[in-house]
């Protein structure tokens, strides 16, 4: 298994879904209350995205990514239509030394609860800001580790996009033929927490 840093064909068609999925162990008591406990610290993240009435060049594009990944196998990158952004979000508080590391992160808030998730796959034009007052920064694309190219030591805000690491999650491609030029295909996707 690795990860091919390349991104599935842009085409979704309506109907895409998906997005974080938990796993909570429910416990109903005699009293009527229940207990309730997360079996994972972070969500896992599912997709199925439509590829509906597409030309055959777009099919081969599929095709490929398929094959080259041997289905399952290896992860790629995919963009989560409906959580891809990070506008001006709080990063954390840089220490004040040049050559500092600091991990893309997107908080989720609601009310006193935070969720910080780990970004490992932002986008190349990821901004940093310290005061809006853009930073000098070297950014891994692999793992969203950003590096200080200058003195910084306030608070870091991020803006730019973000993919999901992902896999094929069937051992089966297939494809629907709609007219002799067009195809549709659903294709269900996991995160892969080790890309």
């Amino acid at each position: 298994m690795s990860f091919i840093d390349a991104s599935l064909l842009d085409r979704v068609a309506y109907g895409f879904s998906g997005g974080p999925t938990w796993s909570t162990t429910r416990v109903k008591l005699i009293s009527g209350r229940s207990k309730r406990n997360a079996e994972r610290s972070l969500p896992l993240h599912r997709f199925t995205a439509p590829f509906n009435n597409i030309r055959p060049e777009h099919r081969d594009i599929i095709v490929d990514s398929y094959m080259a990944c041997l289905g399952p196998v290896h992860a790629f990158r995919f963009k989560d239509y409906s959580d891809f952004e990070l506008l001006n979000v709080v990063i954390g508080v840089a220490a004040g030394g040049a050559g500092e590391t600091m991990q893309v992160i997107k908080p989720y808030t609601f009310g006193t609860e935070t969720l910080e998730r780990k970004i490992t796959k932002p986008n190349v034009g990821l901004t940093l800001t310290e005061d809006d007052v853009s930073l000098a920064h070297t950014l891994d694309p692999l793992t969203g580790i950003v590096t200080f190219t200058s003195t910084v030591g306030k608070t870091i805000r991020a803006t730019g996009t973000f993919d999901v690491p992902v896999f094929f999650d069937d051992d089966n491609l297939d494809f629907s033929f709609e007219t002799w030029e067009a195809l549709s295909v659903d294709i269900v996707l996991e995160e892969d927490f080790t890309a």
